[in-house]
């Protein structure tokens, strides 16, 4: 078959906008750059080594046989290395529900524009500051979580600032409000796989992909007018409730097979078969299509 260019001559370009695009997503950390430049690797490599196989004269398949060699190559090299991390994860002796501790310094809000501007957002949606929490994450890292209340005591807002791997902070909202009956309703934009069971009595709507504060704010309470919930205000201290919550989420995760019993750890890891494939589904969904598993 003959091109209307030398299939060699794309190669360095598309390898070349692929590793542009996965450098500023990173940087951004905003979920649609991410996936976006997840595509982009995942087609541009692709094609990049395919067309350099049909350059060196490797195939005599048509260029979009080969490309689609490449193409499901990729999938299953990332299902390997997506696979090696999670087992690494299992069997490292980081807690996976570290319990949170008040936060001596305060709030410590980042001097970061976008952030700034966040908080700012939160004045005008009348959320007030009431705690400030902290927690481990990963070997040496932090999680800070200033914790804000609305006016009427309501809705609660949890921020986590999360450190990334290029060293900047990653931002994360979940506001949740208590209702009649015990029941617990949470919506939040959080980024990161999670892959367990939440408790009957917590109904969570994970939107990665709604970044906007005040959106979030109206797609929870729409979820409550849709659900004709009766609020409850808030009257436990949110580090407490953050750490009875892990509680319960860790005992849950036990109990449905998610994580491995403690007594047989130390041989097989934190986390089952069942939760590793969890896990891995979920990676897979916010990072190709910006959505979590359903909860």
């Amino acid at each position: 078959m003959t091109y209307p260019f030398e299939p060699d001559s794309l190669v360095v370009p598309l390898v070349f906008l692929a590793v542009i695009l996965s450098i500023s997503a990173m940087r951004s950390g905003r979920p649609g750059s991410i996936i976006l430049a997840k595509w982009a690797l995942w087609i541009c490599v692709s094609l990049g080594v395919a067309t350099t196989i049909q350059a060196l004269g490797l195939s005599a398949r048509p260029l979009w046989v080969t490309a689609l060699f490449c193409f499901l190559l990729w999938t299953l090299l990332e299902t390997l290395y997506n696979w090696v991390a999670i087992d690494a994860l299992s069997r490292s002796g980081i807690a996976l529900f570290p319990p949170y501790k008040v936060n001596e310094n305060g709030s410590e809000w980042p001097a970061d524009p976008a952030f700034i501007a966040l908080r700012e957002t939160l004045r005008r949606e009348q959320f007030h500051f009431v705690a400030a929490a902290i927690r481990p994450f990963g070997d040496s890292e932090q999680i800070r979580c200033p914790v804000y209340e609305s006016g009427d005591g309501f809705h609660r807002m949890q921020i986590y600032f999360i450190p990334s791997q290029s060293g900047d902070l990653q931002c994360f909202l979940s506001l949740a409000t208590q209702i009649e009956g015990g029941f617990r309703i949470v919506t939040d934009n959080v980024f990161l796989p999670f892959g367990g069971f939440y408790p009957e009595n917590v109904f969570v709507e994970r939107r990665p992909m709604t970044r906007s504060p005040g959106k979030l704010i109206a797609r929870h309470l729409k979820r409550l007018a849709r659900m004709e919930a009766v609020p409850v205000k808030w009257s436990v201290d949110p580090v407490t409730d953050m750490n009875e919550q892990q509680k319960q989420l860790e005992e849950l995760n036990v109990a449905l097979g998610f994580f491995v019993e403690p007594a047989e750890r130390e041989e097989l890891g934190n986390i089952s078969r069942e939760g590793r494939y969890r896990l891995w589904l979920e990676i897979w969904m916010l990072n190709y299509l910006g959505k979590p598993l359903s909860y």
